[in-house]
């Protein structure tokens, strides 16, 4: 597998926008793996009057699938985001670490293994919408999955092979007043000011920062605002609920700004821990055999598909080389080693498997 088929093949994903409708990227898909016999599956959600669907081969004979999701965030102030461009090791343009990069790398592998040994061992699903709030692909794929499969789940972790994933707590906050003349503002509620307290005695009492996603309030006009509204995340540690902390956040409303905050939860995950299990292990040999060394292992800082998955009974790891922190913003990129060790130890999952006959275990470590 050569960079420069890597690159290739990341830069024609780059190359399809995916931020709204997944169909053209699909339909890309399913003529690029034509070895593979695909089914599309109902999303059960349109964009743009398109039907979206999830690309998937799910083979009973094939218990370890690895899926990825192939929508990407829209733009957001990226230049020329889909007209990919390579700075010396990098490969910049919106989706490049999350996911395209993973998915050009599973492509390129792919095809490796049909070429050299005329079949592929695993499953393969692409799923849709995991970048909006319903993660609606997922969710449809959950529903054909149980105890007998394993999900290898492509996500950037820097190459960590990520067990568990943090939990997280959403939740809206309003501050209302009356307006009056700004230079006396101090004279009664002013909802930003409260508001900004109010999130700072939340940092204090959590001993945690708050991931502020939006923040809404004031006018045009010299006047203090009627009203302030603030969309908050928590991320909540492997080894805690979410339920404590909003107990905290809501006893801070009633009492420390006496009801001059309102508290409205807005969605709510604990922690997973997906245990060790034989997926795992097979992933950390083909990591140590490709790379000539052993794998780390770490916490999925946020929300995946491996969610869904996991709650349908299927054993999950979630993998993939790339930095999450690059993901999304303006300079989104992947770098040319990331794409190589991704596509080597992918390759090197599916000669284990087309080798090793894989069985599913009697006995499993539970969720």
């Amino acid at each position: 597998m050569q960079p420069s088929t890597l690159i290739q093949e990341l830069e024609q994903l780059i190359a399809i926008p995916s931020h709204e409708d997944c169909t053209p990227i699909l339909h890309y898909l399913e003529k690029r793996l034509d070895f593979l016999r695909w089914e599309r599956q109902d999303a059960g959600k349109q964009v743009g009057g398109q039907p979206q669907y999830n690309l998937i081969h799910l083979d009973p004979a094939k218990p370890f699938i690895v899926n990825t999701h192939v929508d990407t965030v829209p733009p957001l102030g990226m230049v020329d985001p889909f007209r990919p461009r390579r700075e010396e090791d990098r490969i910049y343009g919106r989706g490049a670490v999350d996911t395209k990069g993973l998915l050009a790398a599973l492509t390129i592998a792919l095809e490796a293994c049909h070429r050299t040994y005329g079949q592929i061992p695993v499953s393969v699903a692409f799923t849709v919408d995991e970048e909006n709030t319903s993660a609606a692909g997922s969710a449809a794929l959950a529903r054909l999955l149980g105890p007998d499969h394993y999900v290898l789940v492509l996500e950037p972790t820097n190459g960590y092979i990520c067990t568990r994933q943090a939990g997280a707590l959403e939740f809206e906050v309003r501050s209302y007043g009356t307006p009056r003349h700004a230079a006396l503002f101090h004279r009664g509620p002013h909802p930003i000011r409260t508001l900004m307290a109010y999130l700072q005695a939340a940092e204090n009492a959590l001993q945690r920062p708050l991931n502020v996603l939006s923040f809404q309030g004031g006018w045009d006009h010299y006047a203090t605002p009627p009203e302030a509204r603030a969309l908050v995340e928590v991320i909540i540690p492997a080894d805690q609920r979410w339920e404590p902390a909003e107990e905290v956040l809501q006893q801070l409303a009633r009492t420390m700004f006496r009801d001059e905050v309102e508290y409205r939860r807005v969605d709510a995950e604990n922690p997973l821990d997906f245990g060790q299990h034989a997926g795992v292990a097979l992933l950390e040999e083909a990591y140590t055999e490709a790379l000539g060394r052993r794998p780390q292992y770490d916490t999925m800082p946020s929300w995946t598909d491996a969610a869904n998955f996991a709650r349908a009974g299927a054993s999950c790891v979630i993998f993939g080389f790339g930095d999450l922190a690059r993901a999304h913003g303006p300079e989104e990129h992947i770098t040319v080693a990331e794409l190589v060790d991704t596509a080597r130890v992918l390759y090197r999952l599916f000669t284990i498997l087309i080798h090793s006959s894989f069985r599913i275990p009697e006995r499993r470590n539970p969720m």
